[in-house]
């Protein structure tokens, strides 16, 4: 029990550093509202079971025996963080207006948190290295254990991204008052997906 306790608090430490996805929820939250960073947040967190499922099924070493897979993989997840950063510096000027998030939109911006989740292969590497040191029983099996890690890391990083999104939402009101603020935020959140491009490459 003592290591569970351990893998969340040390899952709760990761999840609130300083680190891609949780300065894109708080990008997207401040400039486009609660709603819109919610939206990213539940994108990401559905990511998680798939890494999950990798770490139980055994794929993690499979990825490592293949390394060309994972360069195969980065370089999707980077064109794909180019091309959403570039929609958003061509659409800069018609952004600079708030606009409510109907069905289509929001379906948008939680595949954009999904892709990003699923597009970064070192998230997998992460759980294949992290969640073994923290196996708690004997008795069950490092598949049902990694289930149960898994499940424990998904529920804490919906608390999280969803205290953070809800948090750094409070400032949108102020932001999307200001046109050029607003316009700014946008420029710098497309500077970040670049960043994510280029991150995800090294």
């Amino acid at each position: 029990m003592e290591l569970l306790f351990s893998f969340v608090a040390a899952s709760l430490a990761l999840t609130f550093a300083p680190g891609p996805d949780i300065l894109l929820v708080i990008s997207e939250s401040v400039s486009k509202g609660s709603r819109s960073g919610l939206l990213l947040s539940a994108g990401l967190v559905c990511g998680l079971p798939f890494h999950t499922l990798i770490l139980v099924l055994g794929w993690g070493q499979f990825i490592t025996v293949y390394p060309n897979l994972i360069s195969i993989i980065k370089v999707i997840g980077a064109l794909y963080f180019v091309y959403i950063a570039f929609q958003i510096f061509r659409n800069l000027n018609q952004e600079l207006k708030f606009q409510k998030i109907g069905k289509k939109k929001g379906l948008n911006i939680f595949m954009k948190g999904l892709l990003m989740n699923l597009l970064n292969p070192k998230v997998t590497l992460f759980f294949w290295f992290f969640f073994p040191a923290f196996l708690f029983d004997n008795t069950l099996t490092d598949a049902e254990q990694y289930l149960i890690l898994g499940t424990l890391f998904i529920l804490q990083a919906a608390l999280v991204f969803t205290f953070v999104s809800l948090t750094a939402s409070k400032l949108s009101e102020f932001f999307l008052k200001n046109s050029k603020i607003r316009y700014w935020l946008n420029f710098l959140q497309g500077i970040l997906l670049v960043g994510i491009a280029i991150y995800l490459l090294l």
